[in-house]
């Protein structure tokens, strides 16, 4: 029980803090050690509860996109597509945001490479990265919202976050940089970047869902996995307000010292220096 609470915590905190949640899995795994199986299923459970945690911060942004897609969808059906007001220009940028994703997510599935994706020295240098665009998003200002903003930025930011596949190099944190440095304003950067996480935590759901099948290995222990799904929820929805927060006020340099001081510990521990 104590194990499910504390996954669902580091869950829902590193999934969103721009810190990189694939990147202290890795090396949390090469200190004690990781599982398979029924651990996945779990871990696909609390991408739903992260799932949850931006849907409810956002809830009227989503609700407002849900309602413009069918009505998109209809319009195209009719032949008279209308693209302009920004609700639909939101919308198109959110697609177009998510198709080099979901490209990236492709190559890495056909060319095998997912050995990379759990390199523990991949995760000490991509903690730097992640800990430079921290320090450079304090310094950088836009003016961009959905209203006026060139679709160019949004598949900047999709390139970017389909780069942040790599372990230690944040998905938050390369979305909202990315945001910022094509000139969208910090607070509308935030929200694109989290709306922009739902399809992405979608897909991550639907495969590991699907390699949880394959394994047929699904034992549940329904207390245990409501207490993860909580707290991964209850940390998610803290972690967004936290951010939102720091971003009016230049303060993410701190995520970029704490990567910093990531990067180090996952090299000692790549290099045996720190050990279980």
């Amino acid at each position: 029980m104590l194990q499910a609470l504390l996954a669902g915590v580091i869950q829902g905190l590193t999934e969103f803090l721009p810190i990189s949640s694939s990147g202290h899995l890795i090396i949390f795994n090469a200190l004690f050690g990781g599982g398979e199986g029924g651990d996945l299923a779990f871990t696909v459970f609390l991408h739903l509860a992260t799932l949850l945690a931006v849907v409810i911060c956002f809830r009227k942004d989503v609700w407002a996109l849900i309602r413009e897609f069918f009505a998109a969808l209809w319009d195209l059906l009719r032949g008279k597509p209308d693209f302009k007001t920004p609700e639909r220009r939101f919308l198109l940028m959110v697609v177009i945001a998510t198709i080099p994703a979901v490209l990236a997510g492709f190559l890495i599935k056909l060319l095998h490479l997912d050995s990379v994706l759990e390199n523990i020295f991949v995760v000490g240098a991509m903690l730097i990265v992640t800990a430079a665009f921290m320090f450079v998003i304090d310094r950088l200002k836009g003016t961009y919202t959905e209203k006026d903003a060139p679709y160019r930025i949004s598949f900047l930011t999709g390139c970017l976050q389909a780069v942040a596949i790599l372990p230690g190099l944040s998905r938050s944190g390369s979305t909202i940089f990315g945001g910022v440095l094509g000139g969208f304003k910090k607070e509308f950067a935030v929200k694109f970047a989290f709306i922009l996480s739902i399809p992405a935590i979608l897909g991550a759901a639907l495969l590991e869902g699907l390699d949880v099948l394959k394994a047929g290995a699904l034992a549940i222990d329904p207390a245990n996995w409501l207490i993860g799904f909580a707290a991964a929820a209850v940390c998610g929805v803290l972690a967004i307000q936290f951010i939102k927060l720091l971003i009016k006020n230049n303060k993410f340099w701190v995520f970029g010292i704490y990567c910093l001081l990531a990067s180090a510990a996952a090299f000692m521990v790549a290099l045996n220096v720190i050990h279980a």
